[in-house]
């Protein structure tokens, strides 16, 4: 039943504006989807359809959750300048002998504020009445929850949920989306994020990729995102090789150049990493099929090359490369960047922070439609005859792979107690996944990065899903 009733708030959180605020407002609701979800990590119970819908929940909940305060933020010119809160937190002291003196009398500001604006504590600053109901799902203490399930779960769908999450968390301009994206460096969430990266589900790297490009907006995650992750993203980019380029979508192609875009347009290190990483290669290849892939993406690739050359102090190391002027700026780029709607507008499409929701896809993705021939609950569907609830027992034989009843099931002997799992991939077999012209072998501590010629490579062992990781200051690892 439980897995039945998630299903339809799942389908109801991805209706519009007013299904989510209704189920934000909705007393309880969010704190019991919160509470399931930490309880199933603690209980590794974290591969069924029932964590999943939670999750979905929570990641169409997370979606636009500025409208709780401007409805229209998004209309807005996106901030460039760091708030005052933002500001303050650079003279945090991270290390073990507390808070400085500085931090200290911006606790007190922060306290005077919280007193003129009550909404303001629950929001940002969580003062001292416990936080309870929609705030809980921009407060940075969730992402903890999220990371475990990108840690450790297998079901695809969860894994979309769980980034699409920090992804929506990360898209808004306000207050409690600079917490997130600094909490996420801190809980050491980058390298995890990274590694999903090499999956070979196209809709969990999407996510993934969209999240890595709002973390970004964050100039610490910016940082090591150009440093460490450059090489994941450019092996993302369609190579020109069929066998390579399959399974890639388009949104996924888009997320990952948007994502380069942010990290190399004020960074020439960067740009340099990106063109050693083999990018402008595929970037080419992308720019020389226009038929092949959508408007959008071959936008974003010419965009991404015009970035790079704008970064004068590499053009000769460009040249040296084989590449020249032509190669990084065509004349329908050079003119869409001197118009007044240029790319590099920090209002453009490509340069603001994207947010998504999940469809209403628990009926199409777990009711197994019936063929002719078949049996089971075959003659109520297929007859037009209306049948009882209770008559409709399980279809004969094994469910098809990566299928869940969802129909109260019939005299079924089960072989585990317990629910069984929707869906799985192997998260296993990026392991033996190498970077095309590198070698190297992994390495070191269990949950450790290494660096290891000329790529990072996050060791891909997996701590225990109760296993939290180390908070602490701005690193990588």
């Amino acid at each position: 039943m439980f897995r039945n009733a998630s299903g339809v708030l799942r389908n109801v959180s991805s209706a519009g504006e007013y299904a989510r605020r209704k189920l934000r407002e909705c007393e309880g609701l969010v704190d019991s989807l919160l509470y399931v979800m930490r309880c199933a990590i603690e209980k590794s119970n974290i591969g069924n359809k029932s964590m999943e819908n939670c999750v979905c929940i929570l990641r169409n909940l997370s979606y636009r959750c500025q409208e709780v305060e401007d409805e229209n933020y998004d209309k807005q010119p996106f901030p460039t300048q760091p708030t005052k809160q933002s500001v303050q937190q650079k003279g945090e002291n991270l290390g073990c002998f507390g808070a400085s003196k500085k931090k200290k009398e911006s606790a007190v500001g922060a306290s005077a504020t919280a007193a003129a604006d009550p909404k303001q504590v629950t929001r940002t600053q969580r003062g001292s009445e416990p936080v309870k109901g929609m705030d809980l799902i921009w407060q940075p203490e969730v992402v903890q929850s999220y990371l475990q399930l990108l840690q450790s779960c297998s079901n695809p769908e969860t894994l979309e949920a769980a980034a699409g999450a920090l992804q929506n968390l990360a898209a808004c301009y306000w207050q409690p989306s600079i917490e997130i994206r600094a909490a996420v460096r801190k809980e050491k969430g980058l390298p995890i994020l990274v590694e999903l990266l090499r999956m070979e589900v196209d809709r969990v790297v999407c996510a993934v990729a969209t999240a890595l490009r709002n973390l970004a907006i964050d100039q610490r995650n910016k940082e090591l995102i150009g440093k460490y992750a450059m090489r994941d993203l450019v092996q993302k980019l369609p190579s020109g090789s069929p066998q390579h380029d399959q399974g890639t979508s388009d949104d996924t192609i888009a997320a990952v150049l948007a994502t380069l875009n942010e990290v190399i347009k004020k960074n020439a290190e960067f740009s340099r990493s990106l063109l050693e990483a083999g990018g402008v290669e595929r970037l080419m290849s992308i720019t020389r099929q226009r038929q092949k892939y959508t408007a959008r993406v071959v936008k974003f690739a010419g965009q991404v090359l015009f970035t790079m050359w704008q970064h004068a102090e590499l053009r000769e190391v460009y040249k040296k490369h084989g590449w020249k002027e032509s190669d990084f700026v065509s004349k329908t780029v050079a003119a869409r960047n001197a118009g007044p709607n240029s790319p590099n507008n920090v209002n453009s499409t490509l340069n603001r922070p994207m947010a998504s929701q999940g469809g209403t896809r628990y009926e199409d993705r777990t009711i197994t439609r019936p063929h002719a021939g078949t049996s089971g609950f075959r003659a109520a569907r297929g007859e037009g005859d209306e049948l009882a609830m209770g008559a409709m027992g399980e279809a004969e034989g094994a469910p098809p792979a990566g299928a869940v009843r969802i129909f109260p099931p019939g005299t079924v002997t089960h072989t585990k107690p317990g629910e069984p799992l929707y869906a799985q991939v192997n998260r296993e077999k990026k392991k033996n996944r190498q970077y095309e012209g590198s070698g190297g072998s992994e390495g070191g501590a269990i949950g450790t990065p290494q660096y290891e010629g000329e790529h990072w490579q996050y060791d891909e062992r997996r701590t225990a899903p109760d296993a939290r990781p180390p908070a602490g200051g701005d690193s990588w690892v």
